[in-house]
Protein backbone atom coordinates (compact mmCIF):
# COMPACT_ATOMS: atom_id res chain seq x y z
CA UNK A 1 0.00 0.00 0.00
CA UNK A 2 1.45 3.93 -0.88
CA UNK A 3 2.06 6.41 1.60
CA UNK A 4 -1.33 8.21 2.24
CA UNK A 5 -3.80 5.78 1.26
CA UNK A 6 -7.22 4.78 2.74
CA UNK A 7 -8.15 1.39 4.14
CA UNK A 8 -11.87 0.60 4.66
CA UNK A 9 -13.06 -2.31 6.26
CA UNK A 10 -16.90 -2.66 6.38
CA UNK A 11 -17.01 -5.93 7.91
CA UNK A 12 -17.93 -6.61 11.35
CA UNK A 13 -14.82 -7.28 13.18
CA UNK A 14 -13.15 -7.63 16.60
CA UNK A 15 -12.66 -3.92 17.63
CA UNK A 16 -9.07 -5.09 19.64
CA UNK A 17 -8.13 -6.43 16.16
CA UNK A 18 -9.52 -3.13 14.43
CA UNK A 19 -7.25 -1.03 16.64
CA UNK A 20 -4.11 -3.01 16.02
CA UNK A 21 -4.11 -3.18 12.47
CA UNK A 22 -5.14 0.39 12.36
CA UNK A 23 -1.50 1.21 14.32
CA UNK A 24 0.12 -1.30 11.76
CA UNK A 25 -0.93 0.83 9.53
CA UNK A 26 -0.70 3.70 10.63
CA UNK A 27 3.16 3.14 11.19
CA UNK A 28 3.31 2.88 7.08
CA UNK A 29 1.34 6.05 6.42
CA UNK A 30 -1.90 4.62 5.56
CA UNK A 31 -5.43 5.39 7.28
CA UNK A 32 -7.25 2.42 8.89
CA UNK A 33 -11.35 3.29 8.49
CA UNK A 34 -13.54 0.71 10.15
CA UNK A 35 -17.22 1.19 8.45
CA UNK A 36 -19.41 -1.85 9.05
CA UNK A 37 -22.80 -1.78 6.99
CA UNK A 38 -26.62 -2.53 7.94
CA UNK A 39 -29.63 -3.21 6.23
CA UNK A 40 -30.41 -5.92 3.57
CA UNK A 41 -29.16 -6.84 0.27
CA UNK A 42 -32.00 -4.89 -0.97
CA UNK A 43 -30.46 -1.94 0.02
CA UNK A 44 -26.90 -3.31 -0.95
CA UNK A 45 -28.03 -3.41 -4.96
CA UNK A 46 -30.03 0.11 -4.32
CA UNK A 47 -26.35 1.49 -2.70
CA UNK A 48 -28.17 2.78 0.17
CA UNK A 49 -27.02 1.11 3.18
CA UNK A 50 -26.28 2.11 6.37
CA UNK A 51 -22.74 2.94 7.43
CA UNK A 52 -21.35 3.61 11.18
CA UNK A 53 -17.84 4.46 10.74
CA UNK A 54 -15.16 4.53 13.57
CA UNK A 55 -12.23 6.91 11.83
CA UNK A 56 -10.49 10.12 12.78
CA UNK A 57 -12.54 13.60 12.20
CA UNK A 58 -9.91 14.54 8.96
CA UNK A 59 -10.13 10.98 7.36
CA UNK A 60 -14.01 10.84 7.45
CA UNK A 61 -14.23 13.69 5.72
CA UNK A 62 -11.74 12.72 3.33
CA UNK A 63 -13.85 9.45 2.97
CA UNK A 64 -17.23 10.38 3.00
CA UNK A 65 -17.87 11.38 -0.99
CA UNK A 66 -16.44 7.40 -1.36
CA UNK A 67 -18.88 5.87 1.29
CA UNK A 68 -21.45 7.40 -0.62
CA UNK A 69 -21.36 5.61 -3.09
CA UNK A 70 -23.05 2.77 -1.38
CA UNK A 71 -24.26 4.12 1.72
CA UNK A 72 -27.77 6.60 2.05
CA UNK A 73 -27.30 7.15 5.78
CA UNK A 74 -23.54 7.30 7.07
CA UNK A 75 -23.06 8.03 10.83
CA UNK A 76 -19.73 9.03 12.10
CA UNK A 77 -19.76 7.14 15.33
CA UNK A 78 -16.16 8.41 16.33
CA UNK A 79 -12.26 7.01 16.30
CA UNK A 80 -11.17 4.19 14.85
CA UNK A 81 -12.69 0.84 16.39
CA UNK A 82 -15.94 3.16 17.33
CA UNK A 83 -17.41 1.80 14.37
CA UNK A 84 -16.95 -1.84 14.69
CA UNK A 85 -17.96 -1.41 18.60
CA UNK A 86 -21.17 -0.21 17.43
CA UNK A 87 -22.01 -2.87 14.77
CA UNK A 88 -21.77 -5.09 17.62
CA UNK A 89 -24.18 -3.31 20.15
CA UNK A 90 -26.46 -3.07 16.63
CA UNK A 91 -26.02 -6.50 15.81
CA UNK A 92 -26.63 -7.55 19.77
CA UNK A 93 -30.32 -5.76 19.47
CA UNK A 94 -31.08 -7.27 15.89
CA UNK A 95 -30.45 -10.73 17.22
CA UNK A 96 -31.25 -10.76 20.73
CA UNK A 97 -34.77 -9.83 18.91
CA UNK A 98 -34.51 -12.95 16.87
CA UNK A 99 -33.63 -15.19 20.06
CA UNK A 100 -36.94 -13.48 21.44
CA UNK A 101 -39.08 -13.44 18.38
CA UNK A 102 -38.09 -17.53 17.95
CA UNK A 103 -38.69 -18.40 21.82
CA UNK A 104 -41.94 -16.53 21.79
CA UNK A 105 -43.38 -18.41 18.75
CA UNK A 106 -42.33 -21.82 19.75
CA UNK A 107 -44.01 -20.82 23.20
CA UNK A 108 -46.90 -19.73 21.59
CA UNK A 109 -47.28 -22.47 19.43
CA UNK A 110 -46.65 -25.26 22.45
CA UNK A 111 -50.19 -22.80 23.99
CA UNK A 112 -52.03 -23.26 21.15
CA UNK A 113 -51.24 -20.24 19.32
CA UNK A 114 -49.98 -20.52 15.48
CA UNK A 115 -47.67 -18.36 14.06
CA UNK A 116 -50.27 -16.60 11.60
CA UNK A 117 -52.37 -15.62 14.83
CA UNK A 118 -48.95 -14.63 16.69
CA UNK A 119 -48.40 -12.43 13.64
CA UNK A 120 -51.53 -11.13 13.54
CA UNK A 121 -51.06 -9.20 16.86
CA UNK A 122 -47.72 -8.47 16.60
CA UNK A 123 -47.68 -6.72 12.91
CA UNK A 124 -48.79 -2.98 12.94
CA UNK A 125 -48.59 -3.16 16.51
CA UNK A 126 -46.18 -1.04 18.58
CA UNK A 127 -43.73 -4.46 18.71
CA UNK A 128 -43.89 -4.61 14.94
CA UNK A 129 -40.38 -3.03 12.92
CA UNK A 130 -38.59 -4.20 9.56
CA UNK A 131 -36.64 -6.55 11.05
CA UNK A 132 -39.67 -8.36 12.68
CA UNK A 133 -41.29 -8.06 8.90
CA UNK A 134 -38.56 -10.07 7.12
CA UNK A 135 -37.59 -12.47 10.43
CA UNK A 136 -41.24 -13.65 10.25
CA UNK A 137 -41.00 -14.35 6.43
CA UNK A 138 -39.44 -17.87 7.02
CA UNK A 139 -41.86 -18.98 9.91
CA UNK A 140 -45.08 -17.65 7.63
CA UNK A 141 -44.03 -18.14 4.01
CA UNK A 142 -40.93 -20.25 3.88
CA UNK A 143 -39.19 -17.77 2.30
CA UNK A 144 -35.56 -18.37 2.92
CA UNK A 145 -33.89 -15.11 0.98
CA UNK A 146 -36.26 -12.09 2.77
CA UNK A 147 -33.37 -11.71 5.77
CA UNK A 148 -30.04 -13.38 4.71
CA UNK A 149 -27.39 -12.98 7.33
CA UNK A 150 -26.33 -16.36 8.22
CA UNK A 151 -26.32 -17.90 11.83
CA UNK A 152 -22.60 -18.57 11.39
CA UNK A 153 -22.27 -15.15 11.38
CA UNK A 154 -24.34 -14.55 14.10
CA UNK A 155 -22.77 -16.75 16.48
CA UNK A 156 -19.64 -15.01 16.04
CA UNK A 157 -20.60 -11.60 16.16
CA UNK A 158 -21.86 -12.54 19.40
CA UNK A 159 -18.57 -13.89 20.32
CA UNK A 160 -17.09 -10.18 19.45
CA UNK A 161 -19.32 -8.88 21.65
CA UNK A 162 -18.46 -10.99 24.83
CA UNK A 163 -15.27 -10.31 24.23
CA UNK A 164 -15.78 -6.66 24.09
CA UNK A 165 -18.01 -6.95 26.91
CA UNK A 166 -15.71 -8.74 29.05
CA UNK A 167 -12.81 -6.41 28.44
CA UNK A 168 -15.06 -3.24 29.22
CA UNK A 169 -16.26 -5.25 32.46
CA UNK A 170 -19.36 -4.81 32.51
CA UNK A 171 -22.04 -8.03 32.77
CA UNK A 172 -23.81 -8.82 29.98
CA UNK A 173 -26.27 -11.83 31.00
CA UNK A 174 -28.49 -10.93 27.73
CA UNK A 175 -26.01 -11.07 25.50
CA UNK A 176 -24.72 -14.45 26.53
CA UNK A 177 -27.93 -16.02 26.34
CA UNK A 178 -28.08 -14.42 22.83
CA UNK A 179 -24.97 -16.19 21.90
CA UNK A 180 -25.81 -19.41 23.70
CA UNK A 181 -29.70 -19.74 21.81
CA UNK A 182 -27.46 -19.41 18.12
CA UNK A 183 -24.44 -21.43 19.35
CA UNK A 184 -27.36 -24.47 19.49
CA UNK A 185 -28.66 -23.53 15.76
CA UNK A 186 -24.81 -23.21 15.03
CA UNK A 187 -23.95 -26.78 16.39
CA UNK A 188 -27.32 -27.97 14.66
CA UNK A 189 -26.03 -26.61 11.15
CA UNK A 190 -26.39 -26.93 8.37
CA UNK A 191 -23.95 -23.85 8.50
CA UNK A 192 -25.66 -21.93 5.61
CA UNK A 193 -28.97 -21.10 7.22
CA UNK A 194 -29.95 -18.13 7.87
CA UNK A 195 -31.13 -16.28 10.99
CA UNK A 196 -34.61 -16.65 11.21
CA UNK A 197 -34.48 -20.27 10.95
CA UNK A 198 -33.67 -19.93 14.59
CA UNK A 199 -37.05 -20.36 15.31
CA UNK A 200 -37.30 -23.24 13.83
CA UNK A 201 -34.09 -25.21 16.02
CA UNK A 202 -35.57 -23.51 19.11
CA UNK A 203 -39.19 -24.86 18.16
CA UNK A 204 -37.55 -28.76 17.55
CA UNK A 205 -35.53 -28.15 20.61
CA UNK A 206 -38.98 -27.64 22.76
CA UNK A 207 -40.84 -29.89 20.59
CA UNK A 208 -42.63 -28.00 18.73
CA UNK A 209 -42.63 -28.17 14.88
CA UNK A 210 -41.90 -24.50 13.40
CA UNK A 211 -40.68 -25.99 10.05
CA UNK A 212 -42.82 -23.79 7.37
CA UNK A 213 -44.49 -24.99 3.96
CA UNK A 214 -44.08 -22.97 0.91
CA UNK A 215 -46.25 -24.09 -2.44
CA UNK A 216 -47.68 -26.77 -0.15
CA UNK A 217 -44.11 -28.54 0.44
CA UNK A 218 -43.02 -28.67 3.60
CA UNK A 219 -39.59 -26.82 3.64
CA UNK A 220 -36.46 -27.97 5.38
CA UNK A 221 -32.91 -26.85 6.89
Amino acid sequence: LKQGSVVVDCSTSDPVSTVALAAELKALGVDYVDAPLSRTPKEAWEGTLDAMVGAPDAVFVRLKPVLETWAGRIVHIGDTGDGHRMKLLNNFISLGYAAIYSEALALAQKVGISPPRFDSVIRNGRMDCGFYQTFMRWTLEGDRDAHKFTIANAFKDLTYLESMAGAAGIANPLGNATKNAFAGAFAAGPTDQFVPMLATHIGKVNGVDLMPTRDGKKQTI
